[in-house]
């Protein structure tokens, strides 16, 4: 009964080493000789023993698993936490980036809302923000990045095909510029700003081609479309005038103290000169050139030349002067620009730039007169550059 027991007891120690074999091995010393039993695999006792070894196994294995579980279930909980937390921080940098912006401080905003984006770079808004703000600061190249980074975020939102349209303005792609306003009409019908810039788009666009302003509103009323304009017959008929229309060029940022004669002195040494109109009143003048030749080279050679205290700004009329005055000698211009001069309005508002409320100051932050960043622009119609 004793050897028995004494080869039961080693068989146990020795089942949790046996994984596959059900063989078990037993040592009994009858003085020097070792005898290794043959045991039957069939019997009833191997079978407990080896489910008991499978059982132990299978424990062990199932404990594994829930804990490898466990540690996963923390590491995603922890990272929910983690991107939850950063979203908050986002649009909390955002509002502050709202603030900034509503106060005018665009490269303060755009901090912000960089910040915002570099917490939660799936938020769309977030990229639409900061195009608004790179648009403001005249830096359209980002801005329009940044419109195109929404837009593969949110094919639907249709701010950021708006603001894609804004930046392509400002790139003077019109055409381009007209497709993304038209998109936005089609996400938003109601989107009255969509509806004036894609009238602007279509008036720079035809105005890049030679007409008028004035004239180009009219055809589009009549025929919608740039390319039904361009082929359109009344078009055609217009453009015979448009050789005149580049021997004059319109001057801006011209203050009070400038004179008819300083216009002419000036533009004189290009070439011989029509006539001249100051406008004090409109702070411009007009300056008709006997050459079209002589325009063009007057528009690159003097372009932001100082005249009085000012630099001036200068490009092609939309519409040619009415009644230009004929030269005179210098005296009846000085007479002629003292009366002009006596009906010249004062800046808008009292202090406020003219030129900031319509369509930009050549002098930005050097200004004279004060340019205050919500009224930027406010004045500018929707087909004005």
């Amino acid at each position: 009964m004793g050897r028995w027991i004494l080869k039961l007891f080693n068989l146990f120690n020795m089942l949790h080493q046996v994984c596959v074999r059900v063989c078990v091995c037993v040592c009994v010393c009858h003085s020097t000789v070792f005898q290794e039993p043959v045991w039957d695999v069939s019997s009833a006792f191997v079978a407990n023993a080896v489910s008991h070894v499978k059982s132990l196994k299978a424990l062990k294995t199932r404990a594994t698993h829930i804990s490898r579980e466990n540690k996963e279930n923390e590491a995603r909980s922890g990272q929910v936490e983690s991107t939850e937390e950063m979203k908050r921080r986002g649009e909390s940098l955002t509002v502050q980036g709202i603030q900034m912006f509503k106060q005018g401080q665009y490269s303060h905003a755009v901090d912000m809302f960089t910040g915002a984006i570099c917490c939660d770079p799936k938020d769309h808004r977030f990229y639409g923000n900061r195009s608004c703000c790179y648009w403001c600061l005249e830096r359209y190249e980002p801005a329009l990045a940044d419109a195109h980074r929404s837009i593969q975020l949110a094919p639907d939102w249709p701010k950021g095909h708006f603001r894609k349209g804004c930046a392509l303005m400002g790139l003077k792609r019109f055409s381009e510029a007209e497709a993304a306003m038209q998109q936005v009409l089609r996400l938003d019908e109601s989107c009255k700003e969509a509806s004036n810039k894609l009238l602007a788009c279509r008036v720079l666009q035809l105005t890049e081609l030679g007409f008028e302003e004035q004239q180009t509103k009219a055809l589009l009323e009549k025929f919608t479309t740039v390319q039904a304009v361009a082929a359109s017959p009344e078009a055609q008929t217009l453009k015979q005038d448009q050789s005149g229309s580049r021997r004059s060029l319109w001057v801006g940022n011209i203050t009070s103290e400038v004179t008819e004669k300083d216009v002419l002195d000036l533009f004189e040494m290009v070439g011989e000169i029509e006539s001249v109109r100051v406008l004090h009143e409109r702070f411009c003048a007009f300056v008709n050139f006997k050459n079209a030749n002589v325009a063009a080279e007057a528009l690159e050679r003097l372009q932001g030349a100082e005249l009085g205290s000012c630099r001036l700004v200068m490009r092609y009329p939309n519409r040619l002067p009415v009644t230009p005055l004929p030269r005179t000698d210098a005296a009846g211009t000085q007479q002629s620009s003292a009366a002009t001069g006596s009906r010249r309005c004062v800046p808008i508002n009292g202090d406020q730039c003219f030129y900031w409320r319509t369509t930009g100051c050549f002098y930005g932050d050097s200004c004279r007169f004060k340019h205050i960043p919500d009224q930027r622009g406010r004045d500018k119609k929707p087909w004005q550059p």
